[in-house]
């Protein structure tokens, strides 16, 4: 089986971890350089529910500013994580129904990449 799993440059990884749980993700692993006085977090997974992605350290000496990377998350509802979202004063964008038959509610995290959460909406007959 083959699953892709997005792979997000970051200038601070630990700051973006803590960003990511504070609305809802889970931490599921993580690697750090051991230096002689210091450890340097150098790697971790994100979760939200079976979903993942990872996060490493952005060592360009410029980061620049354009992101050209998304992640984008299906999920069977998604009015609990625009309450969260709400509650953190996070700006949102909300497009009630698209024109393949879903919700989908998008924001930009603490590094610029666009978040998005879709759910198929459901047609009463």
């Amino acid at each position: 089986m083959a699953q892709c799993v997005s792979f997000l440059k970051v200038a601070d990884v630990a700051a973006t971890i803590k960003w990511y749980e504070n609305i809802g993700f889970q931490c599921t692993a993580t690697n750090h350089i051991w230096e002689p006085d210091d450890s340097e977090l150098n790697w971790a997974e994100m979760a939200w529910e079976n979903a993942t992605f990872m996060l490493g350290p952005d060592e360009r000496g410029i980061i620049s500013e354009k992101k050209d990377t998304s992640l984008w998350f299906n999920v069977d509802a998604i009015e609990d994580i625009i309450e969260i979202l709400k509650e953190k004063d996070i700006s949102i964008d909300i497009e009630p129904e698209t024109f393949y038959g879903r919700k989908v509610v998008s924001f930009k995290d603490l590094n610029g990449f666009e978040v998005s959460f879709s759910c198929a909406l459901v047609k009463s007959e």
